[in-house]
């Protein structure tokens, strides 16, 4: 296909899912869904555009080296690392013994019952078993599903691609009439799969030690080089994992960017990330739709039918006991029936097992069969699974929202009718009796909902507790964002809170504040933070500098923190002993920094001095900066002053 005409189909292509997803959004059904349908429909009448009638090779590059790169970097860029490491024994359970399970079931049944070469059905078992990261990440994002079962099903979704591309390619060469080997089937497995992590977390390494002297146009450019580098480097080249490769790298900057990217980066990948993301996602799903040949639905519904019901049969059964067995085994939280069912029905196949199915050699006698089956159960999970997902998370009870965020909703609601009784005062506007009326009684409402919610004491606790570990660590980032904290600081600081956050939200029942902290990390903990350790630091590393600044950092901290539990003085349903309790927890945490302070002066004496001098003219050069950035913003001044000044985020380290 001639460039000039792929460009224009791609913006045709991208124009009709622009109007689609304003149709999808009035029927409340997800995008993708409604781009596959409707690209299906399309292809039925025969309005397929030209890149619509890729096959073969064709479709598999155009998947793996257009879209995955994009679509699995920017789902890694979205995940919370240290929850995905937290639960890592869960996610390669499911990624491996979950995957091997289902594609045993299903490849078992289909030769069977409609009595398909054994090898040939291991293969279908094989490429169907994997759960797609496109079609999983893009339709939980929209659901909304609670944090750790996304957690899992994108850790999932992300790492299952490497086991089902090797089993795929030997299981392809025994149904070929080529030999097997099962220990050099585990030893590929191994290599392509660990070989692929290694590339990224080494891509993702390299990346993050140039981060600090980047700004966002740079920077931007990085993390698209970063996608594609490591995912053909490891792929086309080496022979490993692909996403693997791109999973890892965008994890690993995930990880290290609050600690080494100015908060305008970390923004700027995000808007780009999530993009980038939509309009690869709405290319692929119409892509999909245009791809699957309605001809051979129609010729095979009945085994269709059946594959569809085996796939999702055999992941209730591989994921279901392996849940179980992980909770009582492995110690893992309890993740609860409901979430077990969002978790198999959730299980949605998509571009990458269309993509394996139409690589299929032509010499395989049941291509065409294979072929069939994958695009039907492609198209049944997207068009089922998808779209009653949503219900089914309503159903259950995971969409609502707990007393804990009602209140804290209620909390917000209040603070900002204070806000903007402020702002109207700053103004000097003299809001007429009707707007006063309506922020009395909307203040009235949320005071009166906090009363209704019944709290009862564990969940004081949490609500009183999570605000705090919420303005404690949002501190910390903002010093670093200003460049007042060294990078090595912020990443102790930001993990130190961060493990305190994760004990509170997986045993907020019996937490106590501050036991995470003197709590010995965990051996990945221990692991990535010597990793880390070895990138470069833009500020100085001199021990006394950087112990002035991390205990300058938790007095601030503390008595921030302390600040805003003041908030529950005034708001009902709270008891005083509760906030009490944490305040002075907070107020000794600072009182310890002050010594802390007290003893680096003792010891360094003018090099103390030294520091804090040091420290008031970061103050005030962070504040000129932001000055001097609002006067070139509003066009008052020349962009090039940023340069001349040292202002530009790319012409100085953080």
């Amino acid at each position: 296909m001639e460039l000039p005409r792929l460009l224009l189909e791609m913006s045709a292509l991208l124009t009709l899912a622009v109007l689609l997803g304003l149709v999808a959004r009035r029927i409340k059904v997800p995008l993708s869904v409604a781009l596959v349908v409707v690209g299906f429909l399309a292809a039925a009448v025969g309005l397929s555009p030209e890149m619509g009638r890729l096959e073969g090779e064709a479709f598999e590059e155009v998947v793996v080296f257009l879209f995955l790169p994009v679509l699995v970097f920017a789902a890694a860029l979205g995940i919370d690392l240290r929850a995905f490491l937290r639960n890592l024994g869960a996610i390669v359970a499911l990624a491996v013994v979950a995957f091997l399970l289902s594609a045993v079931v299903v490849g078992l049944t289909l030769h069977w019952v409609l009595g398909t070469a054994l090898a040939a059905a291991f293969v279908f078992g094989a490429l169907i078993s994997a759960t797609d990261p496109v079609a999983v990440v893009a339709v939980f994002r929209e659901v909304g599903v609670p944090r750790r079962l996304l957690t899992l099903v994108e850790g999932e979704s992300l790492l299952n691609d490497g086991v089902a591309i090797v089993l795929f390619a030997i299981l392809v060469e025994a149904a070929t009439g080529g030999s097997v080997s099962v220990a050099a089937g585990v030893l590929d497995f191994v290599v392509v799969f660990g070989g692929g992590a290694v590339i990224g977390i080494a891509l993702g390494l390299a990346a993050s030690a140039v981060l600090p002297w980047l700004g966002r146009l740079p920077a931007a450019g990085l993390s698209v080089a970063t996608a594609y580098g490591s995912f053909v480097l490891a792929d086309a080249v080496l022979g490993f994992s692909g996403v693997m490769a791109t999973a890892a790298a965008g994890m690993v900057l995930a990880g290290l960017a609050p600690s080494r990217a100015s908060a305008e980066v970390r923004e700027m990948w995000e808007q780009l990330w999530e993009a980038l993301d939509y309009v690869a996602n709405a290319l692929l799903f119409l892509i999909i739709g245009l791809v699957i040949g309605p001809e051979q639905l129609l010729d095979h519904l009945g085994p269709i039918a059946l594959a569809a019901a085996v796939v999702l049969l055999a992941r209730a059964l591989a994921v279901v006991p392996l849940v179980w067995l992980l909770e009582r085994v492995a110690h893992i939280p309890r993740l609860g029936w409901r979430n077990e069912a969002v978790l198999v029905w959730g299980g949605l196949r998509g571009g990458v097992a269309l993509a394996l199915a139409l690589a299929l050699p032509e010499e395989l006698a049941e291509r065409e069969l294979l072929v069939a089956l994958t695009g039907g159960v492609v198209l049944a999970t997207l068009v089922l699974n998808a779209t009653s997902i949503r219900w089914l998370v309503s159903r259950l009870g995971l969409d609502r929202p707990t007393r804990v965020d009602r209140y804290l909703m209620a909390i917000a609601r209040v603070s900002a009718i204070e806000a903007a009784r402020k702002e109207m005062d700053d103004l000097g506007l003299d809001p007429d009796p009707r707007t006063s009326a309506d922020l009395e009684s909307s203040e009235q409402a949320a005071r009166q909902e906090m009363v209704d919610l019944h709290v009862e004491e564990g969940e004081e606790y949490r609500i009183v507790v999570g605000r705090g570990l919420h303005v404690e660590r949002r501190t910390y980032q903002q010093l670093s964002d200003e460049g007042l904290l060294p990078a090595a600081v912020t990443r102790t600081l930001l993990h130190e809170v961060d493990d305190e956050i994760d004990d509170f939200s997986l045993h907020a029942s019996s937490h106590r504040l501050g036991a995470a902290r003197r709590a010995p990390s965990g051996r990945l903990e221990r692991v990535s933070r010597r990793l880390a350790g070895l990138l470069p630091e833009p500020a100085s590393d001199e021990p006394g500098e950087l112990a002035y600044a991390e205990a300058t950092a938790r007095r601030l901290a503390a008595r921030r923190t302390a600040d805003a539990l003041e908030i529950f003085d005034d708001l009902p349903a709270i008891r005083q002993e509760t906030v009490d309790q944490a305040r002075r927890t907070f107020a000794d945490w600072e009182q310890r920094a002050v010594a802390e302070l007290s003893e680096l002066d003792t010891r360094s004496g003018e090099d103390a001095r030294a520091l804090r001098v040091r420290q008031v003219h970061s103050l005030a050069a962070a504040a000129a900066s932001r000055e001097l950035v609002e006067l070139v913003e509003t066009g008052l001044l020349p962009e090039q002053v940023l340069g001349s000044t040292g202002t530009a985020q790319a012409d100085h380290p953080r």
